[in-house]
């Protein structure tokens, strides 16, 4: 039986069960659930148009959020005053400077040429001699088709450049500049004329739909500047002469001081609940909420007040008893059918979220939820293939870059020590600066060819007995260098004495620990400190990696050991790095049954903790590869502190 059907024939059974045993007593208790149901009613038609107009808002907001994104980033080009792109209504819905969205054009000769614009249908160029250099402002029309230059002209863009000098080159690069910049601009703003018209017929659809339903009276869109968008009956006035009360409420929920504004109230004779929502769309880096605009609605009070009167006449009541006992029965149905298997499925969906992607929900039922159930399953699948795609299509392409790079290497090197012949002190700066570039790209590669070796078990572990000391040893040799270059005092401090050989893979676990120091020094401002201290910890070394750099976001921490993270405030400061290097360290660590975790504070400094068991002999089982534990000492050894 379909889950429909079951939930049909339980109410029925309900309502059959209340109206044989209803007595008069049940009037008021019914009066109140009816307000409720008609409230209810309401909320969930609101709820699910709210969700829809969510979705528009949220679409145009993302596209006119990445048009400035592009506006901004051109804008710091060389030469670019201003870049600003007008609408259909005369606002700016871009600009580099930013207060100047959603104002209208103010300046009488910028009007003027903006009319010009879509009026000639061509680019209006207007060139000022200022003395040594041309100042060039140009009007730029955007076609509602692209491919036909006859259809309206739904934009134009405002870009100002200036040339370096008079010369013709330098106006032929302005030229080109302003071309580019018509180019990256065109197609974004046209986008978003084209879903704001679009958005707003549908807005309009869907506030007139609600005059189907018997409990509206008005359906109200605002954008963020509380004008309406869209209305019930398509009157976008009418509400211009509200009382002040009732415009401060809007006010005061758009900038988030109420989250959502009630209030009962007349409008046009009739007596309504008038209830004011936010609506919002959140940054996908920041998480930040914000209010873009406003859903108002008019709920009728009538809609359940004649209703209930009629209820008085006609029942008392029922008893308290038989309704304790059918909303028992319904909880308890309702629990086993649908509450039940949803709550098994979110523990199942949540360890899938987690990155389990071997769970499979177990279902016995034929109705949705069974159905959903398979679907689930299938879903799960295809992210399992998926993952597995990724991963191999990521070792094909290192190993394809990985040859050539090396070819590469090697005539560099051959040019840089003579062997092709003599090169000028410029010619050597310049192919040491390709050396270093084509070295960061090999090493992107090894760590791609690492990581698909990891997930797929073939990292090659070869645990022999060796002296830790000595590994220490060559990692200090190691970023002698590199720390003189960025003028970083590193120092070690050895407080476990002599250690005994142990079993560990000397190549695995200087590449992590080499990846740690080297983090370290990259990003410690130059003057600051790196310290490296080794102690000896019952049947452990413990080896702890503290720098005085720029630290760590405590937002950042959780995420820091997954692929291809990187924390957002090193990223400007290093805009090399593939953010592998930890998710090699840990795994390298853990395949040793050691631990990895982290302190650190932003702007004062991070370390890094690594204990490695001592295994003065290695068990006949983990002969070939040691797997640790994630685990963290500091907490009963049940989890690792830190994962970033």
């Amino acid at each position: 039986m379909k889950l429909g059907k079951k939930i049909n024939l339980v109410l029925v059974s309900v309502v059959v069960v209340v109206l044989t045993v209803a007595f008069w007593i049940i009037v008021n208790i019914e009066g109140n659930n009816l307000k409720s149901q008609v409230t209810h009613d309401a909320d969930t038609v609101t709820g699910i148009f709210r969700t829809e107009i969510e979705r528009m808002f949220k679409q145009i907001h993302n596209q006119e959020v990445y048009l400035q994104s592009a506006i901004d980033q051109m804008s710091k080009a060389q030469g670019v005053r201003y870049i600003n792109v007008n609408g259909l209504d005369g606002k700016y819905i871009a600009a580099t400077d930013n207060t100047l969205v959603g104002q209208k054009v103010k300046d009488a000769k910028t009007a003027l040429l903006v009319g010009r614009t879509k009026q000639e249908r061509t680019f209006v160029e207007i060139k000022t001699d200022e003395g040594t250099f041309y100042e060039m402002e140009r009007f730029i029309p955007i076609f509602l088709d692209a491919n036909d230059p006859q259809s309206k002209v739904i934009n134009v863009i405002e870009v100002e450049v200036v040339t370096r000098t008079k010369s013709a080159t330098d106006v032929s690069d302005a030229e080109k500049l302003l071309q580019v910049i018509a180019a990256g601009v065109e197609q974004n703003a046209r986008a978003i004329i084209l879903t704001y018209t679009e958005d707003v017929e549908a807005l309009q659809q869907i506030t007139s739909s609600v005059e189907n339903f018997n409990f509206f009276n008005d359906f109200v869109v605002f954008d963020s500047k509380i004008d309406i968008i869209a209305n019930t009956g398509n009157e976008v006035t009418e509400f211009s002469d509200d009382p002040i009360e009732y415009k401060q409420l809007r006010e005061d929920v758009l900038a988030g001081k109420v989250p959502i504004g009630e209030v009962e109230r007349i409008h046009e004779g009739k007596e309504v609940i008038m209830r004011v929502m936010p609506i919002s769309t959140r940054d996908e880096k920041t998480g930040v909420v914000s209010n873009i605009g406003l859903l108002e609605v008019h709920i009728l009070k009538n809609a359940y007040l004649s209703t209930v009167n009629e209820l008085k006449i006609r029942m008392l009541g029922v008893g308290a008893l038989v309704t304790a006992v059918l909303v028992a029965v319904l909880a308890v149905i309702l629990e086993r059918e649908v509450v039940g298997p949803i709550r098994r499925y979110s523990v199942i969906a949540r360890k899938v979220a987690d990155g389990d992607l071997t769970q499979k929900v177990e279902s016995t039922s034929q109705d949705e939820i069974g159905q959903f159930g398979e679907v689930f399953n299938s879903m799960v699948a295809n992210l399992r293939e998926l993952d597995r795609l990724k991963s191999d299509f990521i070792s094909v392409a290192a190993h394809q870059l990985r040859t050539p790079l090396s070819g590469v290497k090697w005539v560099l090197k051959l040019l840089l020590d003579g062997d092709l012949g003599a090169i000028n002190d410029d010619q050597n700066g310049m192919l040491k600066r390709g050396y270093e570039t084509n070295e960061k790209m090999i090493q992107l590669v090894n760590d791609l060819l690492n990581v698909s070796r990891i997930e797929n078990d073939k990292f090659g572990y070869k645990f022999e007995k060796n002296d830790f000391m000595k590994l220490l040893e060559t990692l200090r040799e190691n970023i002698e260098l590199p720390s003189r270059e960025h003028n970083i005092d590193v120092r070690f401090e050895n407080h476990a004495g002599d250690l005994p050989e142990f079993f560990f893979d000397p190549e695995k676990l200087l590449i992590a620990l080499q990846n740690l120091v080297d983090n370290a020094i990259k990003y410690t401002l130059p003057g600051g400190s790196v310290t490296l201290v080794v102690s000896h910890r019952g049947g452990s070394v413990e080896l702890k990696v503290s720098d005085t750099g720029v630290g760590i976001p405590s937002a950042d921490l959780p995420k820091l050991f997954s692929k291809f993270f990187r924390a957002a405030n090193v990223i400007h400061l290093q805009t090399d790095g593939s953010g592998l290097g930890l998710f090699i360290v840990k795994n390298i660590i853990i395949r040793h049954g050691g631990q990895i975790w982290v302190d650190s504070k932003e702007a004062e400094g991070t370390t890094f903790t690594v204990v490695i068991p001592i295994l003065t002999e290695l068990p006949e089982e983990k002969a070939e590869t040691i797997r640790g534990k994630e685990e963290n000492p500091r907490e009963n050894m049940q989890e690792v502190q830190g994962n970033f």
